[in-house]
């Protein structure tokens, strides 16, 4: 049996495998906080097994799951003894002050049910790489919900990739499944990450940003799945009553300022509000493309990522206004 420690860590594996390996290389690297640390893969064993066999991890755990993300996140959760579980991803690579600043983070939130932290791109990548980093950690991207920033369009939620979450306040707000506590909804391909907060929130929980706490993350998907998954995302959201109010301004600005555009070629007086709402919402895409490029020192990012930006803005408001489809992209 696995002994118990201050921290264990879960990482399921949703790449097949192919960034485990420099997953576990970093993570054998990170210093231990006061109570130790032990760790949990979770996931179909032939994507890990072959990984664990070579480098001999006979202190860590694999335990298999052939189900999506959330089931292989409640069979870790189903064998983990540490007082925190901390979740991430497989395609992350950790820093060795990582579990360190979690429990500086810890010591300054006593209270804390839940700690998220932040995230970094792995190298510079390809500029979709670079774009995709800076929308998702944009304001026009996440509203600010992703980032506990001052100003937000609802309550902060930490990323599942780098989140600690305490261990009995998981298990409070957990309902009983036939393989034991459901911690995470295996119902749900999405957003599983916002459905427990949001259960631990309801008892009372505190939900805390620690930016220090950070890792690096390759994000891996495509064009096509980012979208995919947006989708996929909105109808979730639609569904659970998650992140109602900013899909439904979304759904308003972007089916808002067209069919206000063309009724103004019929009503000249709504000229003037179409011209201003299109202009805003164009000149705040751009500055966010302007930003984002300068602050990462690539310029062709001033296409990118207002390319991206519009991409998602416009899957997450046809997944809310739309019925579901299959085919969920990869998490990023």
């Amino acid at each position: 049996m696995m002994p118990s420690s201050r921290y264990t860590v879960m990482l399921p594996v949703c790449h097949g495998g192919r960034f485990l390996e420099k997953a576990l290389t970093s993570l054998a690297d990170v210093f231990a906080p006061e109570g130790g640390y032990d760790v949990i893969i979770a996931g179909r064993k032939k994507d890990a097994a072959d990984i664990f066999k070579r480098r001999a991890l006979t202190h860590w755990i694999l335990v298999e799951s052939n189900g999506n993300r959330s089931c292989a996140l409640n069979a870790a959760c189903h064998a983990a003894k540490g007082a925190y579980w901390v979740f991430s991803d497989d395609d992350c690579v950790f820093p060795a002050d990582w579990l360190l600043n979690l429990d500086r983070s810890l010591a300054e939130h006593p209270e804390a049910a839940v700690v998220g932290g932040a995230d970094r791109p792995t190298g510079f990548g390809t500029d979709f790489d670079a774009a995709l980093d800076a929308v998702l950690n944009s304001w026009m991207g996440t509203g600010g919900t992703r980032t506990d920033r001052a100003f937000k369009t609802g309550v902060y939620y930490p990323k599942l990739w780098n989140m600690a979450v305490r261990a009995d306040a998981a298990r409070k707000v957990a309902p009983d499944g036939p393989g034991g506590l459901l911690i995470f909804d295996p119902a749900l391909p999405v957003h599983e990450d916002v459905d427990l907060v949001d259960r631990i929130r309801s008892t009372n929980g505190e939900v805390v940003y620690a930016p220090s706490v950070c890792v690096e993350h390759s994000r891996d998907t495509t064009y096509g799945a980012f979208v995919r998954r947006n989708l996929a995302m909105a109808h979730m959201c639609r569904k659970h009553g998650i992140h109602r109010l900013p899909h439904l301004a979304l759904v308003a600005t972007l089916a808002g300022i067209p069919f206000t555009g063309i009724l103004s070629l019929f009503m000249p007086a709504l000229q003037i509000f179409a011209g201003s709402a299109f202009g805003l919402y164009t000149g705040a895409v751009l500055l966010t493309g302007i930003k984002g490029a300068m602050k990462k020192k690539r310029k062709t990012l001033s296409f990118w990522i207002p390319a991206l930006l519009v991409s998602m803005q416009a899957a997450r408001a046809a997944g809310f206004l739309l019925p579901p489809r299959t085919g969920y992209g990869r998490n990023v």
